[in-house]
């Protein structure tokens, strides 16, 4: 199992980092978790031919994580792909199809193969030979989910955008990688949207991953990076990563 960071930013222009996006590969599929703007791009930079991605995983409709499934429809109709590729998100993602293939993308609806499911909490997916459930988070009034990939012996959790939840905290414990987020430093804030350092400790203390990459980062956690990284390290004997765009941990 590879997974490699394709976005690590926020909705907040970052001429280093792109917004959210995950891709996974396993032996035999290539899972995208997020598709924000300018994770096109990176698959781009990384030549991943975009014919051998086979799920998209949408953990949420906010625009930073999903705006480029556009662009990647637009590139398959394009290249004149006709190959299955599965999108999984919460409920919304039916009617948010519907407006794409019945308004925008009207031209591409018959000739793209695209079929969109929705993710029941706690029910498990099966795709090829990876396991992936999912959980809500807290992200205010958006309907949030964090995702667990199991496959080849391995346990990969990504929270998405979330405050701190026990849902998501039962869901990682023990995981291999955890990826987080850390949108916030510590200090006041509008409750039960997203993580701070702080609160992203006490929630390793009690998942125990053996790696966790911190992504979602604002600029101003950017700039203080290293404080940041002190912090999440107090309590936690997991190899603490710091996400940076293109970053790729192997299993």
């Amino acid at each position: 199992m590879k997974i490699t960071m394709l976005g690590t930013g926020t909705s907040y222009p970052d001429p280093e980092r792109v917004q959210s996006g995950i891709l996974i590969e396993l032996e035999n599929d290539r899972i995208l978790f997020d598709i924000g703007a300018g994770t096109y791009f990176r698959m781009n930079q990384l030549e991943i031919d975009l014919k051998t991605i086979s799920s998209i995983f949408i953990t949420h409709f906010h625009i930073d994580h999903c705006s480029d499934f556009l662009m990647l429809c637009q590139s398959l109709w394009l290249s004149g792909d006709d190959r299955q590729l599965d999108v999984y998100g919460p409920p919304f993602i039916i009617p948010w199809f519907r407006g794409i293939f019945d308004i925008t993308y009207t031209y591409a609806r018959d000739r793209l193969s695209l079929s969109s499911s929705v993710l029941y909490e706690n029910v498990a997916i099966q795709v090829g030979d990876a396991l992936i459930s999912n959980v809500p988070t807290i992200h205010g009034t958006m309907d949030t989910r964090a995702l667990k990939l199991e496959a080849e012996g391995k346990v990969f959790v990504y929270s998405s955008d979330t405050a701190p939840c026990k849902d998501v905290i039962n869901l990682a414990k023990g995981a291999d990688v955890l990826v987080h987020e850390c949108n916030w430093l510590d200090g006041p804030h509008p409750e039960g949207v997203h993580t701070t350092p702080s609160q992203l400790t006490d929630i390793l203390e009690e998942v125990q991953p053996r790696k966790v990459i911190l992504t979602h980062v604002s600029p101003e956690v950017v700039k203080n990076s290293n404080k940041v990284v002190d912090i999440v390290n107090r309590r936690t004997d997991a190899e603490v990563f710091f996400g940076q765009d293109l970053l790729s941990v192997t299993l």
